[in-house]
């Protein structure tokens, strides 16, 4: 045994104090009164009972209350094997253990618990264990501890979920958590179906040197799934709305299927097929057009089930063709041809739909309500009680898509600071045949139909005249003339947004409309001014879901209730908190009160979740293996002194010690006789 603190031990000489205290004899002081003393011979005063002690169990209890008391201040501690466990063979063990979609393949799930179980079984007393689920991201289930009771429970309670599987995550949290342990051995038990696509080869993860990492695969070496992967809807506002669901079936077994393919809403099938696919290969499966429902609506494909029933069954929702409110106003007087091409591409959107109101020469205040997007084509910014309906219009949050063409003049000077102008006479680049137009950020949400592979070409584009924009200082230029002026903008005024083109939408400044990028960015700049944004069809498992994207009532308490039926309340304050979607199926929100339209979210497992082929195992474990040697990570292998004795924690057995040393020596002494002096 060693001590912390051993200069304390110099106290243990106080243990001559009680004993000092019992030969000490004090004798009467008092005199005695006697009658008489001539016939009393005088005796030399002795007393026997100063050489003996009488009353040992009180010493040794006083004695051993000093004595213990002493030692706790010294803080002792056991420097090798025994005390409170033999520190040096004592393990820091991580269970890492996989609960992905993928896990419940099968009798996969049931085989890792087992294997958990397994591994905790083994646990000597000394032992900690920190048992970590993990999907797309690891959670700690139970800290590091001995109770086994605990880890148990927690391993009972879990669940296979809808997620991704990343093993490098996991893998890095393992080694975190080592790397804060002082125990000198450390282990990781890892629990997976090792599946390809959980690692990408590329993820950093590196366990501390010397740690042992014990894998327990799962996976089968020849599985077979099939799976729907995707479901794409094409919708045309043809007889009322219709959709085409188009399916993608996925075989990933090492043989050809025949499978049973289902649409159906709700709990009703509507449409049933079966395709042929081949092994290893997936095949689109198309379905007859159905109508729209007039709401969101709760809709599925489904094949047979297989041994992984989370693929088999595809959530989306259904929902009708929304339509975008949008007031054209055209110069008076405009030749047909002129407002032809701009009249016919807005005709021709599908989804969403356009809702033109045309107004020509001019509008009322009165034509604003209910729009989302005013273009002016080639028309002048009104003046008056107009002009100010739509500054205040744009304000409040609409949209502006200003043509600034031969007859739209500039912007009247009470709205030309905010919302941005042309001035001065046309630049003219006929003799020229023409400038090209080159788009300034093709990350602008305006030009989102032209990025990557799919880029337009603008430059084919000839502008012949265009007016010098004048734009706030806070504007954004988003395409610019080859001589260096403006030609297109984005000014942002109050919650609105306001788009000036330098040049006419009519083909007569510009051929522009007779361009394959005119359709498609005339109609993201409707969206884009209207602020229109329809969520997706489904969700990943794991979606951080904003609320405010969905269709549901600004004000009032909400529910969620998951695909298990759990329910959630959300108050106004829960509402501006992304609402991690964790399971596949249907989630479902509503008010709390009043009723209401239920809104449907569909939630889909990742595609990659069907791929149950297995990963060159070793190739990981290199990569997440601790290098050779037993080097030690944040600290030495061995526990230092300070962290022996902080773990034994002796000093306060021995101070309860004391503690009960000296109640029992006053429990003695109030029982003790008393002895007369003599």
């Amino acid at each position: 045994m060693s001590f912390l603190t051993p200069l304390f031990l110099a106290a243990l000489a106080a243990l001559a104090i009680p004993v000092v205290l019992h030969l000490a004899h004090r004798e009467r002081r008092e005199p005695i009164r006697f009658p008489s003393l001539a016939f009393v011979r005088r005796i030399p005063f002795r007393t026997a009972e100063r050489r003996r002690i009488r009353d040992l169990v009180l010493l040794l209890l006083r004695v051993a209350a000093v004595a213990l008391l002493v030692t706790a201040f010294a803080r002792p501690f056991f420097a090798r094997s025994g005390g409170a466990g033999a520190l040096g063979t004592a393990r820091e063990v991580v269970v890492l253990l996989d609960r992905s979609a993928s896990m419940s393949y099968g009798d996969r799930w049931s085989r890792a618990v087992g294997a958990a179980r397994a591994a905790l079984r083994i646990l000597a007393p000394e032992d900690r264990a920190t048992l970590v689920l993990f999907d797309q991201a690891p959670e700690v289930a139970v800290p590091a501890t001995g109770d086994r009771t605990r880890l148990e429970g927690a391993l009972a309670a879990a669940r296979p979920g809808g997620a991704v599987t990343r093993l490098a995550p996991a893998v890095q949290l393992a080694a975190d958590l080592l790397e804060q342990s002082t125990l000198p051995a450390r282990s990781v038990v890892l629990i997976t179906d090792f599946q390809r696509t959980a690692w990408d080869g590329a993820a950093e993860m590196r366990l501390p040197p010397g740690t042992t990492l014990e894998p327990v695969p799962v996976g089968d070496d020849t599985p077979r799934n099939v799976a729907v992967t995707d479901v794409a809807l094409a919708r045309a506002p043809a007889d009322g709305g219709r959709v085409t669901v188009t399916a993608q079936v996925a075989n990933l077994g090492p043989a050809e299927v025949s499978v049973r393919v289902r649409l159906g809403t709700n709990e009703q099938t509507l449409q049933e097929t079966v395709a042929r696919v081949p092994a290893g290969d997936a095949a689109p499966v198309r379905f007859s057009p159905i109508a729209l429902p007039p709401v969101a609506t709760p809709a599925w494909v489904a094949i047979e089930g297989d041994g992984l029933a989370a693929d088999d069954r595809r959530p989306f929702v259904l929902r009708p063709i929304p339509t975008i409110p949008v007031l054209l106003v055209e110069p008076r007087g405009a030749p047909a041809r002129e407002t032809l091409y701009l009249r016919r591409a807005l005709e021709l959107g599908r989804d969403p739909v356009f809702g033109v109101t045309v107004r020509s020469g001019g509008f009322t205040a009165t034509d604003l309500s209910g729009q989302a997007v005013v273009i002016l084509s080639d028309a002048p910014f009104p003046a008056g009680e107009a002009g100010r309906a739509l500054a205040a219009f744009v304000e409040a949050g609409g949209g502006l898509f200003r043509a600034i063409g031969p007859r739209a003049g500039g912007t009247p000077s009470a709205w030309s600071a905010s919302l941005g102008s042309a001035a001065g006479a046309p630049a003219d680049r006929l003799s020229e045949r023409g400038g090209t137009v080159g788009v300034a950020d093709y990350g602008h949400p305006l030009f989102a139909p032209f990025r990557g592979s799919r880029g337009g070409d603008f430059s084919a584009v000839r502008v012949f005249r265009y007016r010098r924009l004048e734009l706030p200082d806070s504007a954004r230029v988003l395409a610019w003339m080859d001589d260096g002026g403006p030609v297109l903008g984005e000014v942002r005024h109050g919650g609105g947004r306001a788009l000036l083109w330098g040049s006419d939408l009519g083909n007569v400044w510009n051929d522009l409309p007779l361009r394959s990028v005119f359709l498609p960015t005339l109609h993201e700049a409707v969206r884009y001014l209207a602020r229109h944004h329809e969520p997706p069809a489904s969700y990943p498992v794991g979606h951080a879901l904003e609320l405010p994207d969905l269709e549901v009532p600004e004000d009032g308490e909400l529910v969620l209730e998951a695909p298990d039926g759990e329910r959630t309340a959300l108050d106004a304050a829960a509402r501006r908190a992304p609402v991690i979607l964790r399971q596949p199926g249907f989630y479902t929100l509503r008010p709390l009160r009043g009723g209401g339209v239920a809104v449907p979210i569909a939630v889909a497992i990742d595609p990659t979740e069907s791929d149950l082929a297995l990963l060159d195992r070793d190739a990981f474990l290199a990569a997440a293996a601790a290098p050779p040697g037993g080097g030690a990570v944040a600290g030495p292998a061995q526990p230092g002194r300070e962290e022996r004795e902080r773990r034994q924690r002796l000093w306060w057995y021995l101070a309860f010690a004391a503690f009960l040393a000296l109640a029992s020596e006053s429990v003695v002494a109030a029982f003790q006789p008393r002895r007369a002096n003599v």
